[in-house]
């Protein structure tokens, strides 16, 4: 017996091999260009293009795990093999099994009975609220075209088209579903977003409770400040996939947790799924999945049995290393109808995602971070960011006061985060970090836990904290109160024109700038006016010209003659004197403009017949 645990010689070359795939996996660009450009007679091998060496790396990331997989499967003895395929077999009966005790265990954190429930019940229906009143904002840009492009095509179209890396994709697969079932508004096809900022205030609750012992405090401190925070209350009614990021991440660490104490499959079975939705999402879900998997590594190393039901660190290494090579492949395989329709290059060589060159990075880095800090900090009173900063400064030394667990999430983020970064060089917009911030405000209230430990501060911590999370919510909610049932510039356009046209509405040609008309799209498509309207190859008898004096957007036309020489349909389509003007404010100028007919019979060989608004 003590034979078979040896290490052989094909386990030295299956060590050897793990380690060549990890670095493969780490090699630079460059490194991989210049040997594979070694083996080409030009010196300069075509195929190793950004984007396919990308591939290879992952590639060789899977066969890291592969190879590390065989070396485990190697070490056990023959008897430990027939288990695993006994287990194997056997993991559909089980995963159903203990599917009772995850949702028995699930539901004893909602205890009406207990005071807590019920303050908690109260601070997320007050973050519900608040991103109520905001869910009908007028629309930004991006999601807009996000909308417009990926929610009413075909389905198919959506999941595979990335021709810009706006399509978010299990976003996109969600808006699509919702266009085509229960409705085009663009309060609608918000629900994904809003129904996942709203979750994220739950799962942030269950997940400090699970991670922190004593915890009523910092849970529902936790949960006040994710319910509150700006950025997140944003992105809960911004139809970009953010949030739903934000959300499966902070979940899925709180499967992690559960599933290194419980030893449970069907935990497990869920941890596998939503990480690869998470990817699915958007590929940056390999923060804090890495996070997650070099937080569970960290525990293998610094192994101990307590509140755990795995029998030893061997045994929740192939846990780790099962669950990385399900998510790492059941990835790739969603992108597939992606890759075969855009091409590798649409997703791995994608100049709006690509690094940023090393001699730039730190100036780059520093301005992100400020741009972050700004986004986290918001119209959140100061005093409360001040006292936020001061509770994650607390937080390290408090976490084995706070906690049983060997190692802190945050910590192995972080650390992952540092190694990753520097090799990646990403241009991490706030956005893309988003998913940071409910980890960041649950550690925060985990540093504020500490009151409790000074003389005298006791009693009064608990309201002290309570007045810090209200008037955080007092902020948001006269944010909410000051937007809501605003229509924005681009809805009253289009309301405007229908008023004025009627059943000719259908005919008219709307003229904007490339930077401005993803949301007239939308609005429009929401009132039912046909995407025609905005085409110059279909006919018409009547032109609108929306003109945005302010328009930041890079050559973004400011007036009226630089818009029509740009998109419009040319002048002698149109009778320039005299226009309409139906609407002027500081950021949107409508005119109206009648038609030239004479010139439209002879270049479009017809002209609708004018309609006014109530004729038949």
């Amino acid at each position: 017996m003590k034979n078979q645990n040896k290490i052989k010689p094909i386990d030295t070359i299956l060590i050897l091999l793990a380690a060549i795939c990890l670095g493969l996996a780490l090699c630079p660009y460059s490194i991989w260009k210049g040997a594979g450009d070694s083996f080409a007679s030009d010196g300069n091998l075509e195929r190793f293009t950004p984007s396919f060496v990308n591939l290879l790396r992952i590639g060789s990331a899977v066969g890291f795990l592969l190879f590390s997989g065989i070396v485990l499967w190697q070490v056990f003895s023959a008897e430990s093999r027939t288990r695993f395929f006994r287990s194997l077999v056997g993991l559909p009966g089980r995963c159903v099994h203990d599917a009772g005790p995850f949702f028995k265990d699930l539901m004893s954190a909602f205890r009406p009975r207990t005071k807590e429930f019920w303050i908690f019940l109260v601070i997320f229906l007050l973050g519900t609220a608040v991103r109520l009143l905001q869910l009908a904002v007028p629309l930004k840009h991006d999601e807009a075209y996000s909308m417009a492009m990926w929610a009413r095509s075909d389905i198919l179209f959506a999941i595979s088209d990335y021709h810009l890396p706006n399509n978010h994709v299990f976003n996109s697969f969600l808006m699509n579903l919702v266009y085509h079932t229960l409705g085009k508004s663009p309060a609608l096809l918000r629900l994904p977003v809003f129904i996942s900022g709203c979750l994220t205030v739950i799962a942030v609750w269950l997940l400090s409770k699970l991670f922190f012992k004593n915890s009523t405090m910092i849970a529902l401190t936790a949960a006040g400040l994710t319910a509150f925070a700006p950025y997140l209350i944003f992105y809960s009614v911004n139809a970009r996939g953010y949030e739903i990021q934000t959300f499966l991440s902070v979940l899925t660490v709180g499967l992690a947790v559960y599933g290194k104490r419980h030893r449970n499959i069907f935990a497990w079975f869920l941890l596998i799924i939503f990480s690869v939705l998470n990817f699915f999402t958007l590929p940056i879900a390999l923060y804090p999945f890495g996070g997650i998997c070099l937080w569970l590594f960290l525990n293998v190393l610094f192994f101990k049995p307590v509140k755990t039901d795995f029998r030893s660190r061997t045994q929740l290494l192939k846990y780790l290393i099962f669950a990385g090579l399900c998510v790492s492949l059941l990835s790739l395989l969603l992108y597939v109808p992606l890759f075969r329709y855009s091409g590798l290059d649409s997703f791995f060589g994608n100049i709006y995602i690509g690094g940023t060159e090393a001699s730039s990075y730190g100036d780059t880095m520093m301005s992100r971070v400020k741009d972050s800090v700004q986004a986290f900090s918001g119209s959140l009173p100061h005093i409360v960011v001040w006292c936020i900063a001061a509770g994650l400064l607390a937080s390290p030394f408090l976490f084995r006061i706070n906690s049983d667990e060997n190692v802190s999430y945050g910590a192995a983020l972080a650390l992952w985060m540092a190694i990753l970064i520097p090799f990646q060089r990403p241009n991490l917009w706030p956005r893309t970090v988003l998913f940071l911030h409910p980890f960041l405000l649950m550690f925060a209230a985990s540093g504020w836990s500490g009151l409790r430990l000074i003389s005298g501060f006791r009693r009064i911590s608990v309201y002290l904290v309570g007045v810090l999370v209200a008037a955080a919510g007092l902020s948001q909610f006269l944010d909410a109160v000051k937007v809501y049932g605003v229509i924005g510039s681009d809805e009253r356009a289009v309301r405007l024109i229908l008023d004025r046209e009627g059943e000719n509405a259908e005919n008219i040609h709307f003229v904007t700038a490339a930077q401005d008309n993803a949301p007239l799209w939308v609005y429009a498509d929401a009132y039912d006016l046909p995407r025609k309207i905005f085409d110059k190859r279909e006919t018409f008898n009547t032109v609108y010209a929306l003109v945005n004096p302010l328009n930041d957007a890079y050559l973004g036309p400011l007036t009226l003659d630089d818009l029509l020489a740009r998109f419009g349909p040319g002048e002698n389509f149109m009778k320039l004197d005299d226009p309409e003007i139906l609407m002027e404010e500081p950021d949107a100028i409508l005119y109206r403009f009648e038609g030239r007919e004479s010139a439209i019979r002879k270049s479009y060989g017809d002209y609708p017949e004018l309609l006014s608004a109530g004729e038949e």
